[in-house]
């Protein structure tokens, strides 16, 4: 993958060399293997290429085709490149080598502003068509690759990192307060409502299958692709769904095994990144290859407070993956000594904003550094699995029933769920009223528990009430229909539309990105594969939730791939980080002093509660083992994390 960065004078004036030198300086904090640029007049593209895949090694970028007066800079791995051939009638003789940037070229010739439809993969990338004197950028379907870019009447400026833009004379570091208070405000560890917005004034984030045409004259957006219903795939056997399943997701997982360097994974012990792991291994098998895993641990020492059903330490089923497997490797990591505070100034500085993914960030960078000593150059993941291929909630499931009139099949998975709890009338009673009753009259009956809710979710929150106020949040919430109550139950497209959309995509290419330039190898999702998507929106519910079983077409379709440990396991679930608060434990005085002092800005004053802030550390002398859910504790962590975000912006 690579690291792009490109300017248009939009009033002919032409680019600066000193200028477009300082923006590829910015990017040198990363590791290239290659560097490129291309100036002529008054429009500059950059590259700063880590090869990835064997094509990219001899890849020239920014690549210029005379003839066509096309210029491309281009982040991208294409996936479907010998679709792509046959379409763009490419001869088998030359498909081997051709680049993946020169296959977007090529789609941009034949289909215009219409190409990025035609592309699989995960891409970020700008053409200049000098003929036609305009810049078409688009990011993937999922925008996995971060583009920020910035545009006035004189000036367009794009990049894959923000602080190369500041280069810029026209563009100023300013707080996009909006962002901000979106940021402080939601409960849950999403940046935004809106995802377009970053941190910072009139910049930008192209996002998920957006396109972007800038001519001198204006510049238009078009969604090309969308999270939306799909024609029902009818087929006459459950055994079909099954074959159909493995054929999808084992494809998705064979195109993202393009690499120079060995493969890797992240893996827990849970159903999705052993999915991808065992399907993973069984295409390298083919080849005598192995396959690196790297699972996350508790502490040593860790002390469990944890329920039955819960679990912190998930090595009995990473080892049953392991042995059944045969040519997975396992790295056990276990961070001794490493808690989510300790590299805050560096993940800051890697992310160029605050984040809220406070105990899971630290691990997750710490896997990616031990990849990189094993020099991993592609490490898979689970990460949208839940939503795709271990989709099948009941509760969902039963308002789809209710909603599609499909009554039988209501009573009875009603039913069968009550029995399975083995308490047939209080879990009757609570499906019956929720799908029923009206949200009002829900609010009214469960009030002591509502209130619960709203006291935990603004627990959760650290702003000023008065810049809340300031910024409209509720209104906010309302117009971009975020409900952080869960007051309107969801049927099961809503419910995957919800947790497939363009917010949750920027959220995460921001982090992805980011820390693939920093490590040197790209973390990629076969279960965020737009045909995966696409395809388990068109399965039939029933696929997914039958006779109470839940995430059934998974568990039924991974037979002989995935060890039944794991494929049947129903009654114990994995807890990432549950001894976050146990880690912190021993730097507590310092931090709780650190937190003491949040105040003393007038930054700090005007976005954050100051009050409540010191009013809840008094609360908190010393930190219990059981503390990883106190949402009163992660409001103070989160207010640190966001001070420490300040205070480095305002010493830069």
């Amino acid at each position: 993958m690579s690291a792009i960065c490109g300017i248009f004078s939009l009033d002919g004036r032409p680019v600066a060399h000193e200028t477009s030198s300082a923006m590829m300086k910015n990017l040198s904090i990363y590791h290239a293997d290659v560097v490129g640029n291309w100036l002529k007049q008054q429009v500059f593209l950059g590259c700063h290429a880590q090869h990835i895949t064997p094509e990219a090694v001899k890849e020239i970028l920014p690549y210029h085709d005379e003839e066509t007066g096309l210029t491309i800079t281009a982040d991208a791995i294409i996936d479907n490149r010998n679709e792509l051939c046959n379409l763009l009638g490419i001869s088998h003789f030359y498909r081997a080598d051709i680049s993946d940037s020169l296959l977007i070229l090529k789609a941009y010739l034949k289909w215009g502003e219409q190409c990025p439809k035609y592309l699989l993969g995960d891409f970020a990338f700008a053409i200049w068509d000098s003929k036609r004197q305009r810049m078409f950028c688009a990011v993937d379907h999922t925008g996995t690759r971060s583009f920020y870019y910035y545009r006035s009447h004189r000036l367009f400026a794009f990049c894959t990192l923000i602080n190369p833009l500041f280069v810029l004379r026209d563009i100023t570091k300013e707080y996009n307060e909006t962002w901000i208070a979106d940021f402080l405000a939601k409960p849950c560890v999403n940046h935004q409502l809106d995802p377009e917005l970053t941190p910072y004034q009139n910049i930008y984030l192209l996002s998920a299958g957006t396109s972007l045409m800038v001519r001198t004259y204006r510049a238009s957006k078009q969604v090309y692709w969308q999270v939306e219903k799909q024609p029902e795939l009818k087929l006459k056997t459950d055994g079909e769904y099954e074959e159909a399943f493995r054929e999808v997701l084992g494809e998705a997982v064979r195109s993202r095994l393009r690499s120079i360097r060995p493969v890797g994974v992240m893996m827990s012990g849970g159903l999705d990144s052993t999915s991808v792991a065992c399907m993973a291994a069984k295409h390298l098998a083919g080849t005598g290859e192995r396959l690196q895993a790297f699972s996350a641990v508790p502490m040593t020492g860790f002390r469990d407070w944890l329920p039955a059903s819960r679990q912190a330490d998930e090595t009995p089923y990473i080892e049953a993956v392991r042995e059944y497997t045969g040519n997975i490797d396992v790295a056990y990591c276990r961070f001794d000594g490493k808690h989510p505070l300790t590299d805050t100034d560096r993940y800051l500085a890697m992310l160029e904003q605050p984040y809220k993914v406070l105990e899971n960030l630290f691990w997750v960078d710490g896997i990616m550094a031990v990849a990189q000593e094993h020099n991993i150059g592609v490490l898979l993941n689970g990460n949208a699995g839940n939503v795709t291929i271990s989709w099948g909630s009941i509760q969902p499931y039963l308002l789809t029933l209710w909603r599609t009139g499909q009554w039988h099949k209501l009573l009875h998975e009603s039913w069968v769920t009550a029995k399975k709890y083995r308490r047939p009338r209080s879990i009757l009673s609570q499906i019956y009223k929720d799908l029923l009753l009206p949200d009002k009259l829900k609010k009214y009956i469960n009030k002591s528990e509502h209130h619960e809710r709203c006291k935990m979710l603004r627990n959760l929150s650290p702003i000023n009430p008065d810049f809340a106020r300031r910024f409209l949040v509720q209104e906010r919430f309302r117009r971009f229909g975020y409900d952080p109550l869960f007051v309107k139950p969801l049927d099961c497209l809503e419910e995957r539309k919800q947790r497939l959309s363009p917010d949750l995509f920027s959220h995460g290419s921001v982090m992805f990105t980011k820390q693939s330039l920093a490590y040197r190898m790209v973390s990629r999702d076969p279960t965020a594969d737009k045909r995966v998507i696409e395809f388990c929106l068109s399965v039939p519910d029933s696929q997914y939730v039958r006779d109470g079983k839940e995430r059934f077409l998974l568990r039924r379709a991974m037979t002989g791939i995935l060890p039944d440990k794991v494929r049947l396991n129903d009654a114990v679930r994995g807890r990432q980080s549950a001894d976050w608060t146990q880690r912190v434990q021993p730097s507590w005085p310092e931090l709780a002093a650190e937190i003491r002092s949040i105040g003393t800005r007038e930054t700090e004053k005007k976005y954050l509660d100051i009050a409540r802030i010191q009013r809840e550390l008094t609360k908190y002398n010393s930190l219990k083992d059981n503390a990883a859910d106190d949402s009163n504790l992660r409001m103070l962590i989160r207010s640190l994390i966001f001070s420490r975000f300040l205070r480095q912006e305002e010493s830069s």
